[in-house]
């Protein structure tokens, strides 16, 4: 449970305590340091472990955490060790080739899957998510377009792959196709799930959704989202996108007239619950959020220079990890997420 809110210290301490280790306790503990981006540490755990404790969570868990770390050498090697691997351990070997850009090794690793298997929807949207950090538009449509032929009636996963591949696009300076494809989505009626930010503040739980204007401080969040704006453009935030200084990749929906690609990335759940800590806090030692959603490339840059430049310790619980945003303006996932 520590582990899950960002505590890893904590958690060792209790994994310490217990007299008689079982595989749970150990597995926990390797997950523990995989979800805070403690990569190094859960391969150790992990050959600490007595080889008969070892199932098929576990290597799931320790997978992960190199995945999450960039450990591929370390992840390949265990793989390769691996006697009966299932669908979920090929998905987690995948996504660890697929993040550090060895999209041959992982589709060669598809092959070899789908030659004794059905293919699987999961495997797809590992290599997807890594084509799409990588910006990799050739890979992803090639992707995609698989995957409409293998899962036709798989429609959140399809709407989820098309949204990526119009993001890479508009990253790509391809501003034609990625509209198109938004455009199309807005037809087929596919939306976008909603951010949403929790985050406890003064002892009281508030909760922001992507755009929200409905706080009673409202007004006073977004001026100070646009102050922390300036701030980190002023610090060096990159000026991507034809001159603009946010990256509109991230952008999942056409632009509306009244709108610009600063205010949609600045209406994210995440940048207005940091604003609110900092009207009540001009200093805050630490800030807590949990998202419903993965954490966007630029909210994450964002978040690390807004961690270094108020020197403020921010966790952040996504979807898929627990990011520590240190004062030196790094990330414990080392941008692997």
């Amino acid at each position: 449970m520590w582990g899950k809110f960002g505590s890893v210290e904590a958690a060792k301490q209790v994994f310490e305590k217990i007299s008689e280790q079982d595989h749970i306790g150990w597995t926990v503990m390797i997950n523990s340091y995989g979800l805070n981006g403690m990569g190094d540490e859960a391969v150790k755990i992990f050959h600490q472990m007595p080889k008969e404790s070892i199932d098929h969570l576990t290597y799931i868990c320790v997978l992960n955490a190199c995945s999450h770390s960039g450990l591929v050498d370390v992840a390949r090697s265990i793989f390769n060790d691996i006697q009966t691997k299932t669908e979920i351990i090929y998905t987690t070997m995948i996504d660890c080739l697929s993040r550090a850009a060895a999209f041959e090794e992982a589709q060669k690793l598809i092959e070899q899957f789908e030659r004794d298997h059905a293919p699987a929807v999961s495997i797809y949207t590992a290599l997807l998510s890594g084509a799409r950090n990588q910006k990799n538009s050739k890979l992803l449509q090639e992707v995609v377009d698989r995957m409409q032929k293998l899962f036709p009636n798989m429609k959140d996963s399809l709407l989820a792959a098309s949204i990526l591949l119009a993001n890479v696009y508009a990253s790509s300076d391809d501003i034609g196709k990625a509209t198109d494809i938004k455009i199309e989505l807005h037809k087929s009626g596919g939306k976008k799930q909603i951010g949403v930010t929790v985050t406890d503040i003064d002892g009281k739980l508030w909760k922001f959704r992507a755009h929200d204007r409905s706080h009673a401080e409202s007004a006073e969040i977004h001026e100070q989202v646009d102050r922390m704006s300036k701030r980190i453009i002023e610090h060096g935030h990159k000026i991507i996108e034809h001159g603009h200084k946010y990256d509109a990749s991230w952008i999942v929906r056409p632009i509306e007239p009244d709108e610009t690609i600063e205010t949609l990335l600045c209406g994210h759940s995440e940048r207005l619950a940091m604003a609110a800590h900092f009207i009540h806090n001009r200093k805050p030692k630490r800030i807590q959020m949990t998202m419903n959603l993965r954490i966007c490339g630029d909210c994450h840059e964002v978040t690390k220079l807004v961690a270094l430049i108020y020197q403020c310790d921010i966790v952040v619980r996504d979807a898929n990890h627990i990011h520590h945003f240190r004062l030196n303006g790094q990330c414990s996932c080392q941008d692997y997420f």
